[in-house]
């Protein structure tokens, strides 16, 4: 179900701390307003040198906000405790945990609850804030108002997280279960306040504008990371606007060099923040041939599929997500 536990293109990939003060120097870290280790492909827990990392940045900006998201199955106590040190009031933690002891490794495949459990604990018993982020399915919804006590017990935040994953864009259709490798079936919620609008409305956008592709087509295009100004850096070094324009680089389905994101790179290196200073990638070709491509008149043409798939103005599950 998830692109990175199957995808035979990923090769086990991490930035180490000496390569983080190269790409991430003193200048650029006192100008950021906040920094989040994500896993487009993994989990920034497991990378061995993100507590380095986070400390390198704290020390140069004592206010940048800095956040994770993790699944939290790992780690020891030490670990933890030293991360709520380093977060302290200018941070969070995202805990994507989708169910409880029965549940949550439906989902999160091989996911330790105890392990989860304890993580959560001693983060916010060292004084850690987080958010415990709850994907809802059809085989935990019933746990939803049970988590998010347990959630007030740590002393969390609690977000019901209604998942878009029910349209596939790349196919343009909507489906009502996927399999994780393990065989576990998953579904969306029965309960329509746990449902996502947007793919609710999926039907009417198909109706109105004939296929999901007329509608990438026609759409206009409002950037989510221009808005946000932010960039997303993997854990090769390479550097792109966001984690969705990142991720089609790699796609299960696909051949290395076919999506077309690749069009518009003319050497990887190029991107790459140990090759290149990120400021000359930023404001280098492939950041503009991407803007410059919202104004074409199709994406058969070259205007960029996954910018109209994900920040398209007239659909957006990853919005609904939150609502």
């Amino acid at each position: 179900m998830c692109d990175r536990t199957n995808n035979p293109h990923i090769k086990n990939a991490e930035i180490s701390i000496e390569q983080f003060k190269q790409i991430i120097d003193v200048n650029f870290a006192q100008q950021l307003n906040s920094f989040l280790m994500c896993g487009n492909h993994g989990d920034p827990m497991i990378a061995k040198d993100t507590l380095d990392m986070y400390e390198w940045l704290r020390y140069n900006n004592n206010e940048l906000h800095l956040q994770m998201i993790t699944n939290a199955g790992g780690r020891s106590d030490d670990w933890w405790k030293r991360l709520a040190e380093l977060f302290g009031d200018y941070g969070k933690v995202s805990f994507s945990v989708d169910g409880l002891e029965d549940t949550n490794h439906l989902y999160r495949v091989n996911v330790d609850w105890k392990r989860v459990e304890n993580s959560m604990d001693v983060f916010t018993q060292a004084g850690g804030k987080g958010i415990w982020v709850f994907l809802i399915f059809e085989h935990n919804e019933h746990q939803v108002e049970e988590a998010e006590r347990m959630a007030k017990l740590f002393g969390l935040e609690f977000i019901k997280k209604k998942t878009g994953r029910w349209v596939q864009s790349f196919k343009g259709n909507k489906i009502d279960k996927k399999e994780t490798l393990k065989g576990n079936e998953i579904k969306p919620p029965i309960k329509k306040e746990y449902q996502n609008k947007s793919v609710n409305e999926y039907d009417k956008l198909i109706k109105k504008h004939g296929t999901f592709q007329d509608y990438l087509d026609t759409t206009n295009i409002k950037c989510k990371s221009i808005d946000a100004r932010e960039i997303y850096i993997s854990a090769e070094g390479i550097v792109t606007p966001c984690c969705w324009t990142a991720g089609k680089l790699y796609k299960a389905y696909e051949q290395i060099g076919q999506n077309q994101m690749w069009s518009y790179i003319d050497d990887i290196k190029n991107i790459n923040a140990l090759y290149k200073p990120l400021n000359e990638i930023i404001e280098g070709d492939f950041f503009k041939k991407i803007e410059q491509s919202w104004n074409i008149t199709s994406c058969s043409q070259g205007k960029s599929k996954v910018c109209a798939e994900k920040c398209g103005t007239g659909f957006d599950a990853f919005g609904d997500q939150w609502k």
